[in-house]
């Protein structure tokens, strides 16, 4: 096995980037203006350096600030991480980037200078496996008039019922729903938003719940409708043809955390890794910070700061704004900002994940995200040797394989916990032979090289339902001067836990800091950091797009409780109130349009905001999609499938009488598991 290839930056000024550096090397601080007098009142603090903290850190570094961060770990990254195992690099968590992570996109553009083609490999859908089918099932990203009709052609529900699966996205982002007043439709689920219309089943709301089991590793009972909605209305993007994600050809370190470091490194900026911070105070009005070398003899070091950036996962984070030391000098931040008690109600939760490297090959494994339907714990996997540099693998397969629902596994040791994955991967592969036990030699698993590990160090953020009134903001002027939160467990615009998420709240909290200096020290505040805005649509176009579809969601409803009230016939209760379903729906279904017709029309003459009203969005920070634009692309859309269809069914029939290859056009090959 080869460690990994070494990325090389692709930029004006370029910087070679390795994917292993010394500590001592890269914690060296070069003397440039760290001492000169552009920093005097530009000291920041970066108390995490998970990928938040390092967008902050890039960003006022290029601004001219003198940057310090603090990470406990022993690599940078957070769940953003790597971890070298005998010079192989195992990540973290199999991550994907969608195009719509557009200040990620930034990050790794504009500031590396790297590019998205070269390093990433772009991937329209994924792909699902049921236990003993012997066919794959696509779900491409619904940017596309194609890929619409191919998920509802796809198998995995009925087409009626893959219809209401796209219609719920729909439902729920257009929904007025926001976080003013009482704040109780923040509150509510997104099972019971499901539940509250009239056209979702249970075989639908299944669908949903796996989908965020899958992706975000919450039960839909719990997630937050609002919430949920955000995200919606970020990846809502058709007709743009975007890939589903985009994959990152090689680990997390070496092409991502490696980069960013010795960027920071070559400008100045002191980072001090194992280095955890023991106590944030305020102390004559001035952050001050307390920390220690892990496993170093001798007392604590401590200094002051003008700004400091806490972008530190929820229990740390906890901890440092409520340390009760009573013998060190100045407030805690709890004590000046009372809100911050909530912190301790955030929950997170850990991912499970193995890296599995086999003995063999696997030659017509997918090379797809794969989502193994009905699974126990919730489990996907991928085989990176299909990504990443081929010479890392010596022809060998290297599957990733994680558990969403982590706190279903048994017992806490990784031979019990591993083994009950391996086992239920085994129920889709029979064919890859994991032995009898955990560890066992006679079998396809290679296990020195193979990796598993709890990531209980490394728990990923819930949105728990009510979550967001408990979650910090990005700054508290007036209690807490000098003092900005990051991370994905913050306010933003993006709102579901994402890598988005995470880059979107470290950029805020740099540019509040670079908006607290300018206001301190009455200096120009160097090069202006700003947010890269998302564009989504308005409430208009959303709304009306509801609205034109909801006949077909109804109708869908009634031909599904129809055939499944047919196929029962009249056995029992449910069958009767299945009937009586039925006979309420045309009731439902004018509610529901005249309700869906008055948000509709108050977004369109809502004189504030110009036809683009964002009651339904929780932020104003992006950019909207009017209502005529939105027409429009829709229209070219159908516009363009309709030739292209024309076009190939004209070329068919002029093909036909000479053709000796039957497959359809566009036909994948698909893998055949035996039995």
């Amino acid at each position: 096995m080869k460690t990994p290839t070494k990325t090389k930056a692709k930029r004006k000024a370029p910087v070679k980037s390795k994917a292993k550096v010394a500590p001592k090397a890269r914690a060296k601080k070069a003397p440039s203006r760290a001492k000169s007098n552009q920093s005097v009142g530009r000291t920041v603090a970066i108390v995490g350096g998970g990928i938040s903290g390092l967008a902050a850190a890039v960003k006022l570094q290029k601004a001219g600030f003198d940057v310090t961060v603090f990470e406990a770990k022993e690599r940078l990254g957070g769940n953003l991480s790597s971890t070298n195992i005998r010079g192989i690099e195992h990540d973290v968590y199999p991550h994907m980037f969608p195009s719509w992570y557009v200040n990620f996109w930034d990050l790794y553009e504009n500031e590396l200078g790297f590019s998205r083609s070269g390093n990433f490999d772009p991937r329209p859908g994924v792909k699902m496996l049921a236990r003993g089918a012997s066919d794959y099932i696509d779900l491409l990203n619904p940017t596309s008039l194609d890929a619409i009709v191919a998920n509802l052609k796809s198998g995995l529900l009925s087409p009626a019922e893959m219809l209401l699966t796209g219609y719920t996205s729909l439902d729920i982002a257009s929904a007025p729903m926001g976080r003013t007043g009482a704040g109780q439709l923040d509150k509510l689920d997104v099972n019971g938003f499901l539940h509250s219309g009239g056209y979702a089943t249970e075989d639908v709301a299944e669908m949903v719940n796996y989908m965020l089991q899958v992706i975000w590793s919450i039960q839909s009972e719990r997630t937050a409708a609002v919430t949920y909605q955000d995200f919606v209305r970020h990846t809502l993007t058709f007709p743009d043809n975007a890939p589903f994600a985009h994959m990152l050809k090689g680990s997390l370190n070496d092409k991502i955390i490696a980069p960013i470091e010795e960027l920071l490194v070559k400008g100045g900026a002191t980072i001090h890794r194992e280095t955890p911070v023991s106590s944030v105070r305020m102390v004559d009005g001035k952050p001050a910070l307390r920390w220690s070398k892990a496993g170093a003899k001798g007392a604590a070091k401590s200094g002051q700061f003008d700004s400091v950036i806490l972008a530190a996962p929820g229990k740390v984070l906890n901890d440092l704004v409520s340390s009760e030391a009573r013998n060190l000098p100045g407030q805690r931040l709890l004590d000046r900002e009372p809100s911050l008690a909530q912190l301790r109600r955030l929950k997170a939760i850990a991912i499970p994940v193995i890296d599995l490297y086999l003995k063999i090959d696997l030659p017509e494994f997918p090379p797809q995200n794969i989502g193994l339907a009905g699974a126990q714990y919730g489990l996907s996997v991928l085989d990176i040797s299909k990504l990443w540099p081929a010479e890392q693998f010596d022809g060998k397969a290297a599957l990733v394989l994680a558990a969403s629902d982590g706190e279903a596994l048994p017992g806490t040791e990784t031979p019990e916990w591993g083994w009950a994955m391996l086992q239920e991967l085994s129920k889709y592969y029979p064919d890859i032979d994991i032995g009898t036990k955990w560890g066992d030699p006679n079998c396809d698993v290679d296990w020195a090289n193979t990796y598993a590990r709890s990531n209980e160090d490394y728990t990923l953020f819930l949105n728990d339902v009510g979550s967001w009134g408990w979650r910090p903001q990005t700054a508290y002027p007036e209690t807490l001067p000098g003092i900005f939160f990051a991370g994905d467990l913050c306010r933003s615009n993006v709102d579901m836990a994402t890598i988005e998420g995470a880059v979107e709240s470290g950029v805020l909290a740099a540019k509040a800091v670079q908006d607290f200096a300018a206001k301190r020290t009455g200096r120009a505040p160097g090069m202006p950091i700003d947010l890269v805005k998302h564009t989504t649509y308005g409430d208009p176009a959303l709304r009306a797009a509801k609205q034109a579809l909801m006949p077909f969601a109804y109708a869908a409803k009634f031909w599904v409780v129809a055939k499944q009230a047919k196929e029962r016939g009249f056995k029992n209760i449910d069958d009767f109130m299945r009937t009586e379903e039925i006979a309420l729906l045309p009731m439902v279904y004018v509610v529901d349009w005249w309700t869906s017709a008055y948000w509709f029309w108050r977004a369109v003459l809502d004189p504030n905001d110009d036809g683009n009203s964002t009651a339904a969005s929780n932020h104003d920070d992006d950019n909207f999609i009017g209502l005529g634009a939105a027409v429009l692309m829709v229209l070219g859309e159908f516009a363009s499938y309709a030739t292209e269809k024309c076009s190939d069914g004209s070329l068919r029939r002029r093909n036909s009488a000479d053709a000796t290859d039957h497959s359809p056009i566009g036909s994948k090959r698909r893998w055949h598991p035996k039995r």
